[in-house]
């Protein structure tokens, strides 16, 4: 039977290590704006939909969800998977500016651009998804049902000029959306800079 190696500690804090070196060479105000995002994202509400005195807030965080099924932005986010598999992402995107500290390649000052890429992205999509046909419309287009689904359809996109209405932008989204730009024109100052 064979004997349990140790493991080298050495090499077990190798990759911590040079995050945390890496986390040290940031600037003031490259860490300032990390931690904006990471508020805007995980603490703050980043929509916030208000009917009459109800307020229900969502996380950027919880859109992965929301945009998988748009009725959640109303009735709430349940702890689906969507919201750990996107909440992972949003970590993924904030630790991005690590990466041009980690190695000494040029393009990874480009990772500086992923949360605001993020938000771009996620609020394109979810434009997309709560702007089009609710409703599929069947083959047969002339049928009672079609007829049903074509009205369904110009209801809903009546009641969705109504609802965005009562749909705003939250202090988070503002808070993330400042941090992030603030990250992609510090990652494009870097960039050009090691030319």
């Amino acid at each position: 039977m064979d004997t349990p190696r140790s493991m080298d500690i050495s090499s077990a804090r190798a990759p911590l290590g040079r995050a945390l070196r890496a986390v040290m060479a940031l600037e003031g105000s490259t860490r300032l704006a990390m931690i904006c995002v990471i508020f805007g994202w995980f603490f703050m509400n980043t929509l916030v939909v208000s009917l009459g005195s109800l307020e229900h807030g969502v996380r950027f965080f919880d859109l992965g969800a929301v945009i998988a099924d748009p009725m959640r932005l109303f009735f709430g986010v349940d702890n689906s998977l969507q919201r750990i598999g996107f909440g992972l992402v949003c970590l993924l995107c904030v630790a991005a500016p690590l990466a041009p500290h980690m190695t000494a390649r040029r393009s990874a000052w480009f990772a500086y651009l992923a949360p605001l890429v993020l938000m771009v992205v996620c609020g394109a999509v979810l434009s997309a998804r709560t702007s089009g046909e609710f409703f599929a419309t069947p083959a047969d287009a002339k049928s009672v049902s079609g007829n049903f689904i074509r009205f369904a359809n110009d209801l809903v996109r009546q009641g969705s000029g109504l609802v965005s209405r009562h749909v705003s932008i939250g202090a988070g989204g503002y808070l993330a959306l400042i941090g992030s730009a603030v990250l992609a024109a510090q990652g494009l100052r870097y960039f050009r800079q090691r030319e």
